[in-house]
Protein backbone atom coordinates (compact mmCIF):
# COMPACT_ATOMS: atom_id res chain seq x y z
CA UNK A 1 0.00 0.00 0.00
CA UNK A 2 1.30 3.43 -0.93
CA UNK A 3 0.35 6.84 0.45
CA UNK A 4 -0.09 9.00 -2.64
CA UNK A 5 -0.64 12.75 -2.90
CA UNK A 6 -4.10 14.05 -3.69
CA UNK A 7 -3.85 17.44 -5.38
CA UNK A 8 -6.86 19.68 -4.81
CA UNK A 9 -8.37 20.50 -8.19
CA UNK A 10 -11.62 22.18 -7.17
CA UNK A 11 -13.27 23.28 -3.96
CA UNK A 12 -16.82 24.56 -3.59
CA UNK A 13 -18.39 25.66 -0.33
CA UNK A 14 -21.95 24.59 0.41
CA UNK A 15 -24.44 25.65 3.07
CA UNK A 16 -23.44 24.82 6.61
CA UNK A 17 -20.04 23.30 7.26
CA UNK A 18 -19.75 21.28 4.04
CA UNK A 19 -17.42 21.60 1.09
CA UNK A 20 -17.23 19.66 -2.18
CA UNK A 21 -13.60 18.89 -3.02
CA UNK A 22 -12.19 17.23 -6.15
CA UNK A 23 -8.69 15.76 -5.87
CA UNK A 24 -6.50 14.19 -8.54
CA UNK A 25 -3.69 11.70 -7.96
CA UNK A 26 -1.29 9.41 -9.77
CA UNK A 27 -1.78 5.78 -8.74
CA UNK A 28 1.30 4.00 -7.39
CA UNK A 29 0.13 0.51 -6.34
CA UNK A 30 -2.82 -1.89 -6.22
CA UNK A 31 -3.97 -0.23 -2.99
CA UNK A 32 -3.21 3.43 -2.27
CA UNK A 33 -4.27 5.93 0.37
CA UNK A 34 -4.85 9.66 0.03
CA UNK A 35 -4.95 11.67 3.24
CA UNK A 36 -6.98 14.88 3.02
CA UNK A 37 -6.07 17.72 5.39
CA UNK A 38 -7.65 21.03 6.33
CA UNK A 39 -4.51 22.93 5.35
CA UNK A 40 -4.19 21.40 1.88
CA UNK A 41 -7.74 20.38 0.93
CA UNK A 42 -9.96 22.54 3.16
CA UNK A 43 -11.79 19.73 4.97
CA UNK A 44 -11.21 17.88 8.22
CA UNK A 45 -13.32 14.78 7.57
CA UNK A 46 -14.97 13.07 4.60
CA UNK A 47 -18.76 12.76 4.73
CA UNK A 48 -19.30 10.97 1.41
CA UNK A 49 -17.61 10.03 -1.84
CA UNK A 50 -19.50 11.74 -4.66
CA UNK A 51 -17.66 10.04 -7.52
CA UNK A 52 -14.36 8.54 -8.63
CA UNK A 53 -12.98 8.02 -12.14
CA UNK A 54 -9.83 6.88 -13.88
CA UNK A 55 -8.63 9.82 -15.98
CA UNK A 56 -5.61 8.24 -17.67
CA UNK A 57 -3.70 5.00 -18.11
CA UNK A 58 -6.52 2.53 -18.76
CA UNK A 59 -5.43 -0.84 -20.16
CA UNK A 60 -6.06 -4.53 -19.50
CA UNK A 61 -3.84 -4.38 -16.39
CA UNK A 62 -5.79 -1.39 -14.98
CA UNK A 63 -9.48 -0.94 -15.77
CA UNK A 64 -11.27 0.28 -12.66
CA UNK A 65 -10.96 1.72 -9.15
CA UNK A 66 -12.90 1.26 -5.94
CA UNK A 67 -12.67 4.05 -3.37
CA UNK A 68 -13.63 3.91 0.31
CA UNK A 69 -12.96 6.27 3.22
CA UNK A 70 -12.43 6.47 6.95
CA UNK A 71 -12.14 9.85 8.66
CA UNK A 72 -10.07 11.93 6.26
CA UNK A 73 -8.33 9.06 4.46
CA UNK A 74 -9.37 7.71 1.05
CA UNK A 75 -8.36 4.14 0.16
CA UNK A 76 -8.10 3.48 -3.58
CA UNK A 77 -8.12 -0.13 -4.81
CA UNK A 78 -6.97 -0.61 -8.42
CA UNK A 79 -8.58 -3.42 -10.44
CA UNK A 80 -7.59 -5.34 -13.61
CA UNK A 81 -10.05 -6.40 -16.32
CA UNK A 82 -10.36 -9.88 -14.77
CA UNK A 83 -11.30 -8.43 -11.34
CA UNK A 84 -7.95 -9.05 -9.63
CA UNK A 85 -5.61 -6.40 -8.22
CA UNK A 86 -4.05 -4.17 -10.89
CA UNK A 87 -0.45 -4.87 -11.89
CA UNK A 88 0.41 -1.85 -14.05
CA UNK A 89 0.04 1.78 -12.91
CA UNK A 90 2.21 3.51 -15.51
CA UNK A 91 0.60 6.85 -16.30
CA UNK A 92 -2.55 5.99 -14.37
CA UNK A 93 -4.32 9.03 -12.92
CA UNK A 94 -7.57 9.31 -11.00
CA UNK A 95 -10.01 11.99 -9.90
CA UNK A 96 -12.11 11.66 -6.72
CA UNK A 97 -14.88 14.03 -5.61
CA UNK A 98 -15.75 14.06 -1.92
CA UNK A 99 -18.16 15.90 0.32
CA UNK A 100 -16.39 16.90 3.50
CA UNK A 101 -16.80 18.93 6.65
CA UNK A 102 -14.86 22.10 7.27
Amino acid sequence: MADITGTKLEGTELAGKYQLVVVTATVASASDTITLTAATHGITAITAIVGAVVTGGLDAAFTNIQVSFSGSVLTVASIEADGTAATNWTGTTISVAVLGTV
